[in-house]
């Protein structure tokens, strides 16, 4: 689908200057986009692709000073690219109702007849789907598990007995929500098993990448609230409560019963321990090992994390360390002399 540019910078509430009536096709990066793309600058230490590129337009800050036939003038790029890149880039996947033969459903099922079930799916006793649901191909839900309207389960993801998922969450393939947390104890030597007897709920908006793996409570849920996104390969121990419209990024893990804020965003690598709480606006440094509270709004970086300025002071300190040394040294041979 194409889009004028006029009806374009109409859509994205920008302000255009050049030729209305070019067309555009898609967005794309600068150095690659081709005549008849949209293209995006909003930093100005890459303007000097502005002179090489073949894109059709551009969308810019809107006092970015800049030498070029066709843009789209934005007080928030950010947020136009992002509105731009689902007009023109974005395909919806569209729903084809409708239930695969080798699906497997249990009588006592609710299945609304908007949804989708591919092949191979396996719906245990008392799940209800809610409208517009896609389940993709061996998708497997448990007994009792509530699934909200216009949820989109891609392949192999495995939900457990009475998991809730909100409206509108998607869970990438692989997947497994509601497995039992690593919950034992130690008796005369021996390992018992605690029972896992919680679940998981999601809130509304959620997303869930690849390979995720978010545990079941051991007594009450495993929570994560609206709006919430999970990179690849994030864990989720029991009794785990993540707030609302968090970022977290891959190779995360959270021990049990840490609770997340709102809005906490966590770099890729980094951990929790258990136990403790994590204050609203948090920000998590990639790789970063958080063994205390944190309080609201603190960036904390480094293991164990600190507050992110005191951390740079640090390394700032350690990369002296060998002159230090060499200095030490000297003035001990000096001293030794005397």
């Amino acid at each position: 689908m194409t889009f004028k540019l006029g009806e374009l910078a109409q859509a994205l509430g920008v302000r255009l200057e050049g030729d209305e009536s070019i067309e555009v096709s898609k967005l794309n990066e600068i150095q690659v986009a081709a005549p008849d793309e949209l293209s995006f600058l909003s930093n100005p230490k890459y303007l000097k692709y502005a002179k090489t590129t073949r894109a059709a337009a551009l969308i810019v800050p809107e006092d970015l000073d800049i030498d070029f036939p066709n843009l789209l003038r934005s007080s928030n790029t950010q947020q136009s690219m992002l509105k731009a890149l689902e007009i023109l880039n974005q395909q919806q996947r569209k729903i084809r109702p409708g239930i695969h033969a080798t699906a497997v459903i249990h009588p006592e099922a609710t299945v609304p007849e908007s949804v989708e079930i591919g092949p191979g799916v396996i719906i245990g006793s008392s799940v209800k789907l809610g409208q517009h649901v896609i389940l993709e191909g061996n998708v497997v839900l448990g007994d009792g598990c509530h699934i909200g309207d216009n949820c989109h389960l891609y392949p192999n993801v495995v939900l457990y007995n009475e998991s809730i998922l909100g409206n509108q969450c998607i869970i990438h393939s692989g997947a497994v929500i509601g497995s039992d947390g690593f919950g034992f104890a130690v008796e005369a030597g021996e390992i018992q098993k605690i029972p896992q007897t919680g679940n998981v709920i999601l809130g509304d908006q959620v997303e869930i990448g690849a390979n995720c793996a978010i545990d079941r409570g051991s007594i009450g849920p495993t929570t994560i609230g609206d709006g919430t996104k999970l990179d690849n390969l994030v864990h989720l121990a029991h009794n785990v409560h993540v707030g609302k419209n968090c970022f977290l990024t891959a190779q995360i893990a959270i021990a049990g019963s840490t609770s997340l804020g709102d809005r906490v965003q966590m770099g890729g690598q980094s951990g929790v321990i258990g136990h403790l709480k994590i204050g609203n606006d948090v920000s998590i440094a990639t790789r970063g090992g958080v063994t205390r509270d944190i309080p609201d709004g603190l960036m904390v970086s480094g293991f164990p994390a600190r507050s992110h300025r005191d951390e740079l002071k640090i390394e700032a300190i350690i990369k002296k360390l060998p002159a230090l040394y060499k200095a030490v040294k000297t003035l001990e041979k000096q001293v030794n002399k005397t």
